[in-house]
């Protein structure tokens, strides 16, 4: 009879040479004499791994963890096929004991996290994978998946900060900068999106996707320019929607008194329930910054939209009616910035639920007073303001 261990040995050969059935046949054999190796059914679970075989392969790691649970080894190999099983929860568990273990263990941390992740436990999944990254701070596809659970957070900075992360990990993963460039898209970065995914056609000139989505970058940003008022002159100004809707009258121009403004025009408008103010540079005419104000926000909180007709998607999906100062606002930001609907909504949500200010598409948009200089009838007011960056 051949002895426990020749058995062991020669199995473990076959299997490096690529014989998947003879290994583990040999495997099986030796562990009929030797139920308790837990190196053994560590092997035969990876064998079965390696052919797919993901039922067989959890049941030997599984009798690997019972033998040697002390082992990260066994541990992780059995989550990973806990989890082409399907069995998110219980490859979590088995990877938080596996972390217990070996706290530091950047393989254990990146993949609980990604479990995490797929059960949409995003806020805890960040947090392991944060961790993932700070053990292993090369490893591109931590920081790729560190910046998927962010998006799903909806924190769109911290996405992006790890989708950045991740590309300088490892520039070849043409994964997380198409991913960056989504996101840099979403709040209207378009030109730093062109420029990623121009970075990975350099370096896979046949990458399709990337192809496709330069092509609809390209398109948008000339769009969003050709929209755009920041820019632009009191002319395209003059013809906006937001200026022959709400009847918009051009009044006076001053000069901006002093802060960032100084050395600027600063133009007012008016309308029935709103203001206008458009900070323009003297030597182009280009307009620099746009300020909307309401004149009396109670009552165009309770006034009716029939101005603008800006209507919003319910949470059931039906379409509603907004009020005159949700229309004028969300009309305002979208001629603005050049941006749709659905976004400048989002931005003005933004800005309601508290956001100081926020950045989108080479502008930063935030809450903010209008100086008295520029405000002659009644002193200080309050509105939305657009400025350019840089």
């Amino acid at each position: 009879m051949t002895p426990p261990e020749a058995l062991r040995a020669r199995a473990l050969d076959l299997l490096s040479r690529g014989d998947m059935a003879g290994g583990i046949a040999g495997l099986e054999a030796h562990l009929a004499a030797e139920p308790d190796d837990a190196g053994a059914w560590l092997s035969l679970g990876a064998a079965h791994a390696a052919e797919g075989r993901w039922s067989e392969a959890a049941r030997a790691l599984a009798r690997a963890v019972e033998l040697e649970g002390g082992e990260v080894e066994a541990r992780l190999a059995y989550a990973r096929a806990l989890v082409r099983l399907g069995r998110l929860d219980h490859a979590a568990d088995q990877l938080r004991q596996g972390a217990a273990i070996e706290p530091a263990d950047p393989r254990v941390l990146r993949e609980l996290g990604i479990a995490l992740y797929d059960q949409r436990l995003h806020d805890e999944a960040a947090r392991w994978l944060t961790r993932a990254c700070e053990a292993a701070p090369e490893d591109g596809r931590a920081a790729f998946a560190l910046g998927l659970a962010h998006e799903a957070r909806r924190d769109i900075a911290a996405a992006i900060a790890a989708h950045r992360e991740a590309v300088r990990r490892a520039p070849g993963f043409s994964d997380a900068r198409l991913t960056l460039a989504d996101a840099l898209a979403s709040i209207g970065e378009h030109e730093q999106a062109l420029g990623e995914l121009e970075a990975l056609l350099a370096r896979e000139r046949s990458h399709e996707k990337a192809a496709h989505n330069r092509e609809v970058l390209r398109r948008a940003l000339a769009e969003m320019r050709a929209r755009r008022l920041l820019g632009k002159t009191e002319r395209e100004l003059a013809r906006s929607a937001l200026a022959v809707e709400a009847q918009l009258r051009r009044r006076e121009q001053t000069p901006a008194a002093t802060g960032e403004g100084a050395g600027r025009q600063i133009v007012r408008y008016t309308a029935p329930l709103l203001e206008l103010y458009a900070t323009i540079d003297p030597a182009g005419g280009a307009i620099e910054a746009l300020h909307l104000v309401l004149t009396d926000p109670d009552r165009a909180a309770r006034s009716e939209d029939d101005v603008f007709k800006v209507t919003v998607i319910a949470e059931d999906g039906r379409q509603a009616p907004v009020n005159y100062a949700t229309g004028a606002s969300i009309t305002f930001l979208r001629e603005a910035l050049g941006c749709p609907m659905t976004q400048a909504s989002a931005l003005y949500a933004s800005l309601l639920q508290g956001t100081p200010s926020v950045d989108w598409g080479g502008a930063t948009v935030r809450l903010a007073s209008v100086p008295g200089a520029a405000s002659k009838a009644g002193g200080e007011r309050h509105g939305i303001l657009v400025s350019r960056r840089g």
